[in-house]
């Protein structure tokens, strides 16, 4: 006597296995709502003008000879000895102007063309931990295979809309070629676009030279229509290294798109306090997207906000927690305030895919989405503080994602 067929979203039918987790139908996910106004217009301006403080008097330092080339020839302060540039109010002003308030990156596929800026949001998978978790095989280095278990999740979930910079690190692989691997996996098991690697110039063109392959497109016409991204993490406080900037300028040389992403932990890399904390953030981000524009006016780029704070008896980095939230949604009206798409993460430095890790990325999300995100970067699979990519996870971070589309 067979069993009788259960409901949609049983956990399984008499024969045919699994059942299938439901999921939205694919679309451009909107955000109709008006985005929250955490600062008043006088704290947001009060931001602005501490961040050119920052910029003309303190400058930041940059490890880059062409970088710093780019930033005389357009009149900044260039201190060679301890490569220091500052720039004024101007400069900024004149960048902006040259900005672009949305653009779209289309891969392969057209269908999942993924459009920057407005009120779209877009969710990709967490990015770059060097581990990988499973309840059966438990925690583990990041391996190939596992990449690949994991692009093929992406590929699945329509709201996914694109892949980050490697989803977990394939250890076993040699270093210096890694990223074609990964590369080759996204473009052969997907059809999203992703995060090429900007850890120098060479990793980053070879990203766009296999999509523009898998396009059927010259580098000439990707230029004007991008399809890959690259997250600039600034090695806070106020530093880019010489592979970050190498990275950024090619991207921006061949009209990708870059997120510039301060990387500002509160009481750790930052002033513990929030203004603080989102002042030095304001400030990397700006000088970075003035590198894009001094390199390609036009070229493509987004504010990218990852402010927190850290523990302060252990030290490590804290996720999810009132501060990150607000955070999120203040990035948010300081993107708007320079007519940029807004990158934004929601997190967790839960070890396990528990409530911990759930409320954690629930509160981050939250604010995320309050703050009007455009691209909600390691939003399925972060786990133990972007440490470990977790298949358990990602399945409860895409119910959350499908909620928050509902």
């Amino acid at each position: 006597m067979t069993e009788p067929r259960r409901k949609r979203g049983a956990e399984r039918t008499s024969n045919r296995g699994p059942a299938a987790i439901p999921q939205l139908p694919l679309r451009r996910v909107t955000n109709p709502y008006p985005p929250m106004a955490m600062l008043s217009a006088d704290q947001i301006e009060a931001i602005h003008q501490a961040s050119m403080h920052i910029l003309e008097n303190f400058g930041i330092e940059v490890m880059s000879p062409r970088a710093l080339s780019l930033f005389e020839k357009a009149g900044a302060k260039v201190d060679n000895a301890p490569m220091t540039v500052r720039i004024d109010r101007g400069m900024v002003d004149a960048a902006l102007k040259t900005t672009r308030s949305s653009y779209t990156l289309t891969p392969r596929n057209p269908a999942h063309t993924v459009h920057l800026g407005g009120n779209t949001i877009n969710f990709t998978l967490v990015a770059g931990p060097p581990n990988v978790h499973d309840m059966e095989r438990g925690r583990r280095a990041g391996n190939l295979r596992d990449y690949c278990d994991l692009s093929r999740l992406a590929q699945h979930f329509n709201c996914i809309h694109m892949l980050g910079n490697q989803v977990c690190a394939p250890v076993e692989l040699p270093a210096n070629s890694r990223h074609l691997d990964t590369y080759f996996a996204n473009l052969t098991l997907t059809d999203k676009s992703f995060h090429v690697s900007a850890i120098g110039r060479g990793r980053a063109l070879d990203g766009i030279e296999m999509m523009a392959i898998s396009r059927g497109l010259s580098l000439d016409q990707m230029r004007d229509d991008p399809g890959v991204t690259t997250i600039i993490s600034v090695n806070s406080p106020r530093r880019f290294d010489e592979m970050m900037a190498e990275g950024l300028m090619t991207m921006a040389e061949f009209g990708q798109s870059v997120a510039v992403t301060p990387f500002t932990l509160m009481g750790a890399m930052s002033p513990v306090t929030l203004a603080g904390a989102l002042a030095q953030q304001n400030a990397e981000a700006l000088f970075g997207v003035v590198l894009t524009q001094l390199v390609r006016p036009g070229a493509p780029v987004m504010y990218g906000a990852f402010t927190s704070n850290v523990d302060m008896k252990s030290g490590a980095p804290a996720f999810g927690t009132p501060e990150n939230t607000k955070a999120n949604i203040a990035s948010g009206q300081l993107a708007r305030r320079y007519g940029l798409p807004y990158r934004t993460t929601p997190g967790s430095a839960s070890n396990a895919a528990d409530a911990q890790g759930a409320y954690e990325t629930l509160m981050a999300l939250w604010g995320a989405v309050l703050g009007h995100g455009n691209l909600v970067y390691h939003a399925a699979g972060w786990q133990e503080g972007g440490l470990t990519a977790s298949f358990e996870k990602l399945i409860i971070d895409v119910e959350m994602i499908q909620h928050m589309m509902e």
